[in-house]
C-alpha cells in the first residue's frame, strides 16, 4: 500500500488517494548496512561490526491496472500535468473500479520526484511503514498474451515496525479490477501501425539515491540522471526498421555515421474504455540485430532503443480511468 506525501518528514495516512496492490514479485523493507572495523593489534579476529547506514530499499512487482498505475507512474515520472473529465460517467475517488474511463491523466517526467509513504504486510504478522520514499524507477513489461507488470525501484529513508494493520476496517480496497494486457495493444512506430511486434518493455530510471550525513538514517532521497529505455520483440518481416539503424532511413542501402531517430506509441484499450499509453516522440534504436535461426523458425529481433534529449516530454503517459485525481 502506499499514498502520496505532503512533504518530505510528514508521513502520509491511511485512506483517500491510497492504494493497495498485491505483489506479483519482488517486495520493499529496511536495509542496514554494516561494516567491521580494521586494527593493529595481536589478535587475528575480525573487528567489531559496526552499522554505517540505514534505510529502505525494494523492487515491488505489481500487476497493470487502470486505477492504480496511474498513482505509481505519478510518483516515478513526477507530474500529472493534467487530470481533467473525459467521459459522461459521474466518476469515483481512488480505486474504485466503477464508471469506466470518466477522467484523463497526462503524467509527464519532472525534474523532482514527490515523496510517498509505503506500507507492507507479510502473512498477518508483519507491518511495517516506510516513510520518505521515492520511485527510483518503473519498468513496465509485458509478452504476448501476457498481462503488463511493473516493477517500481523504492529508495526510502525510515522504516518503523507496526504493531497492527494501519488499515484497519480495510478502507483502502485491494487491486482488483482487470489486468491490462499485451493483447489490448496498439503499435505505433515511426507514425505507422504495426502488428509485428510482440513484447514490450519501458523503463524510467531516475537512479535515485540515500544521502546520508550526522545520523545513520539519511538525511533524504535524491534524483539523478534521468534514462528513458524502451525494449521489444519484432517479428522480421520487412527492412524498414532495420535500415533505419544500420543506413539511416527506411530505404538506405550505405552505413551512415547519423543516428536515425523515430517515435514510438504503445497503446493499450481494454474494453470498458480505460486506458493506458505511452509515447515517446523521439528514440533512437541502440540494438538491431537480425540472427537466422538454425531450426528454421521465423526470425525475431530483440529491439531496444532510448529516448533522446530534445523531445518535449521525452514520454508522455496518457491515462483513462474512473480516478479523479492523483
Amino acid at each position: 500500500m502506499a499514498a502520496k506525501q505532503s512533504q518530505k518528514g510528514t508521513a502520509a495516512t491511511v485512506g483517500a488517494g491510497a492504494y493497495k496492490n498485491p505483489f506479483v514479485g519482488g517486495s520493499i523493507g529496511p536495509v542496514r548496512e554494516t561494516d567491521n572495523l580494521s586494527e593493529t593489534d595481536a589478535s587475528r579476529d575480525q573487528g567489531t561490526t559496526s552499522t554505517v547506514q540505514s534505510g529502505v530499499e525494494g523492487e515491488p512487482e505489481v500487476y497493470v491496472r487502470a486505477e492504480s498505475i496511474g498513482f505509481w507512474l505519478a510518483m516515478a515520472f513526477g507530474t500529472v500535468q493534467s487530470s481533467s473529465a473525459s467521459g459522461s460517467g459521474s466518476g469515483s475517488g481512488s480505486g474504485s473500479g466503477s464508471g469506466g474511463s470518466d477522467y484523463q491523466h497526462v503524467i509527464t517526467p519532472g525534474n523532482t520526484l514527490p515523496y510517498f509513504t509505503a506500507w507492507r504486510m507479510i502473512s498477518d504478522t508483519l507491518w511495517e511503514r516506510f516513510e520518505d520514499c521515492k520511485a527510483g524507477s518503473i519498468s513496465i513489461s509485458a509478452e504476448a498474451g501476457q498481462p503488463l507488470t511493473a516493477t517500481v525501484g523504492i529508495q526510502g529513508r525510515t522504516p518503523v515496525r507496526l504493531t497492527a494493520d494501519p488499515d484497519v476496517g480495510g478502507t483502502v480496497p485491494l487491486a482488483n479490477q482487470q489486468v491490462i494486457s499485451f493483447n489490448n495493444a496498439a503499435v505505433t512506430l515511426g507514425g505507422g501501425a504495426t502488428s509485428l511486434v510482440s513484447s514490450f518493455e519501458l523503463t524510467l530510471e531516475n537512479n535515485a539515491s540515500r544521502q546520508q550525513t550526522d545520523d545513520v538514517t539519511p538525511y533524504d532521497v535524491v534524483e539523478g540522471l534521468r534514462e528513458i529505455t524502451l525494449g521489444f520483440d519484432m517479428i522480421f518481416e520487412n527492412l524498414t526498421e532495420y535500415n533505419k539503424f544500420h543506413y539511416g532511413g527506411a530505404t538506405g542501402t550505405a552505413i551512415s555515421s547519423d543516428i536515425f531517430t523515430t517515435d514510438a506509441n504503445f497503446t493499450f484499450t481494454l474494453s470498458n474504455g480505460e486506458e493506458l499509453a505511452f509515447d515517446l516522440p523521439r528514440i533512437a534504436y541502440q540494438e538491431f540485430p537480425v540472427e537466422p535461426d538454425p531450426g528454421g523458425d521465423p526470425i525475431t529481433v530483440s529491439v531496444r532503443a532510448v529516448g533522446q534529449r530534445g523531445a518535449t516530454p521525452i514520454v508522455t503517459a496518457t491515462l483513462k480511468n474512473d480516478v479523479a485525481s492523483y
